[in-house]
């Protein structure tokens, strides 16, 4: 099935979005994976997520025994989830094999197909936003409307050598999304931060590590790479401050299956 994903792309208006069965979603991210189910995106009526880093040695075996439960989760609220993964199961696929006899509706996505999905999600509440910076576990997607960039080192991939970043100076209105830069949000209480928040949050990591404890260890433990690569990205693009955005690939895939386009490819 061919897929078609446009900046231009919205819900159809026509008709109650209350008389449609609700949607959902099954997203196996590189350190995350989520189960949403909504008849509204804004309004959802099943959310989870359990924190796995598929890059450890432990982590498809974990990755497993949280599909079957999100998998029966979704059979409990009546739904179809459509799944599919990011950077990591792009990087294993005889994981991605084994998720998909648990998900017949899987949706293997390229890199491309992933950066335009967390595009069309995060554009549609950002519609100011030109260039939107996914910093994720295992890759960081520079996606404008025009093309994805990929570099394949996050927040769980430490750089191995110096990282070639795109060109990002052109961009005036910049959203970043993924677990780093949702967590110096939370950490900030501020949806907009700057490189200064960065470094006081790097600061407070290695200074304070208590004020972290009741954080999830997997989230404490990724956190110094991810801002770190988020820092970079300051640096190379010359910018003051970014908006963050908690909207990313999940809601791009709801916006997808929303759209007609969940049915198996």
């Amino acid at each position: 099935m061919a897929i078609i994903l446009s900046s231009s792309a919205t819900v159809p208006r026509k008709g109650n979005r209350e008389d449609l069965p609700p949607q959902a979603i099954v997203k196996f991210g590189s350190t995350s994976t989520t189960l949403l189910v909504a008849q509204r995106l804004d309004q959802p009526l099943l959310r989870r997520q359990q924190l796995v880093n598929l890059y450890a040695a432990d982590g498809p075996a974990q990755a497993l025994k949280v599909a079957e439960e999100l998998r029966q989760a979704a059979d409990d609220a009546g739904t179809v989830p459509l799944a599919a993964g990011g950077e990591a199961l792009r990087d294993n696929p005889g994981l991605e094999s084994r998720l998909r006899q648990l998900y017949p509706n899987w949706w293997h996505l390229t890199a491309e197909t992933e950066g335009r999905l967390a595009w069309i999600a995060v554009k549609a509440r950002h519609p100011s936003c030109d260039v939107v910076v996914d910093i994720g576990g295992g890759s960081t997607e520079f996606i404008s409307q025009r093309q994805v960039a990929s570099v394949p080192q996050g927040a769980a991939r430490s750089a191995r050598h110096a990282i070639r970043w795109p060109a990002l100076s052109a961009f005036e209105r910049p959203v970043v999304i993924g677990g780093t830069a949702v967590a110096l949000k939370w950490w900030t209480g501020r949806p907009r931060v700057g490189l200064g928040d960065v470094e006081a949050m790097q600061q407070a990591l290695m200074d304070h590590p208590e004020q972290f404890q009741a954080w999830d260890p997997l989230r404490r433990s990724i956190l110094p790479v991810g801002l770190s690569l988020l820092g970079d990205v300051f640096h190379t693009a010359g910018w003051d401050s970014v908006e963050v955005s908690e909207r990313g690939l999940t809601e791009g895939l709801w916006l997808a299956a929303s759209l007609g386009r969940g049915d198996r490819p």
